[in-house]
């Protein structure tokens, strides 16, 4: 005889993922996310080498566990995200992996090349997972275009421009003057210093990898005491034969403009928009009236993966901050690749530090390395990739 009871929803017995922030000031940015998660994940610990910012963080997110080290916090957490300075994103990110402990990183990866060579190595050998928090090529704009790729609307696409510029002279000092992080790892070299916010939508559109880049700048105008020039540009060659161009200012007198890209394919063009009097325009060939650009809105109900329609939140920058930790939790529980894997990470951050030694060699043309056949990790030592025979 069959029973008339409706059966019961199944009842999830996996424990929520403990979720710690080193980093109050920037860590702010994922709290909306994590709030949409908060059936998977719990933001249970802080951590700010700061005292005041880590107890003010506490008490506004309701967080039980206030931490006086970065240590002190991985032992309270299945997954950190790393808000620090970008010079401690690898060393962070390298001990929180030797515990298993799972990785959210701010950009960029690295800020050596011997870090990206130990950050390979780490991430091989854990169990854990890892992956940057690009979050531009979250934005609502960003996704219609990556998606508009996808399906082919704009062709093959042969060439991409990526747009950063950032006045930011009152980050480079505290207001009693002595110098900030960024003073030295910002604006303290020369070349593409931030790379990825530029380069990451266009790498994701492209599924492509530079291969080689020529950077040179415009001279030190606006604070010449920087070693950073006040404009550089960075010409960049992809392993499929494409050409990308890269703008990168954070000194110059002018109000900023730091999510502009451009990509021109067999099919048509992309042109976001350059000012906020602007509005993101496309041209697709045989589907725009001829020769003339459209809205990019007209395309979003078609284009707009239906995922990121989902769970909008009113954070900065432009709504995209929620989705880079929402992504992750969902990659861990499925155990399925993070979206900006470590190889991705580093391919978004190479050209940056290879545009360091172009740029000191008047532009000359630079080979960017895979990371996928870096040997830190594989050589002597046994990794998960590749065990001891």
């Amino acid at each position: 005889m069959l029973s008339s009871r409706k059966a019961l929803p199944a009842v999830s017995t996996t424990p929520k993922l403990r979720v710690g922030i080193a980093g109050a000031v920037r860590g702010g940015g994922f709290i909306a996310g994590l709030r949409e998660e908060s059936d998977r994940a719990e933001l249970v610990a802080v951590y700010d080498p700061i005292a005041a910012s880590r107890e003010a963080f506490a008490a506004t997110n309701d967080v039980a566990v206030v931490c006086e080290s970065f240590e002190h916090l991985l032992d309270h957490v299945d997954l950190v995200i790393l808000a620090s300075p970008q010079q401690h994103h690898t060393p962070q990110a390298i001990a929180a992996l030797a515990r298993d402990i799972h990785v959210l990183s701010e950009v960029p990866a690295a800020v050596s090349l011997d870090q990206a060579t130990a950050l390979v190595a780490a991430v091989r050998r854990s169990n854990a997972q890892y992956m940057m928090s690009e979050n531009y090529g979250y934005i609502r704009e960003n996704l219609i275009v990556r998606e508009m790729v996808r399906e082919g609307a704009l062709g093959d696409l042969y060439y991409g421009e990526g747009e950063y510029l950032h006045e930011m002279k009152s980050w480079h000092t505290t207001p009693a003057g002595d110098p900030t992080w960024r003073h030295f790892w910002q604006v303290g070299r020369d070349g593409i210093t931030y790379p990825t916010h530029s380069l990451g939508p266009l790498l994701q559109w492209f599924d492509d990898r530079v291969i080689s880049v020529s950077c040179v700048g415009t001279g030190r105008h606006t604070d010449p005491e920087h070693e950073l020039q006040d404009t550089t540009i960075l010409l960049a060659r992809t392993a499929k034969g494409r050409l990308l161009r890269l703008r990168f200012d954070l000194l110059s007198n002018r109000p900023e403009l730091y999510a502009y890209y451009s990509v021109q394919g067999t099919g048509g063009a992309y042109e976001a928009a350059r000012t906020v009097n602007s509005e993101a325009v496309v041209y697709l060939n045989g589907r725009s009236p001829e020769g003339v650009w459209e809205p990019l809105a007209k395309y979003a109900d078609l284009y707009m993966p239906h995922r990121y329609k989902l769970g909008g939140s009113a954070d900065t920058h432009w709504g995209s901050d929620a989705w880079p930790i929402r992504d992750f939790i969902e990659s861990i529980v499925t155990g399925t690749r993070p979206e900006i894997d470590v190889y991705a990470a580093l391919d978004m951050t190479l050209p940056g530090l290879l545009s360091e030694y172009s740029i000191a060699q008047n532009g000359a043309w630079v080979h960017v390395p895979n990371p996928r056949f870096f040997t830190a990790g594989i050589g002597v030592d046994p990794s998960r990739e590749s065990p001891l025979a």
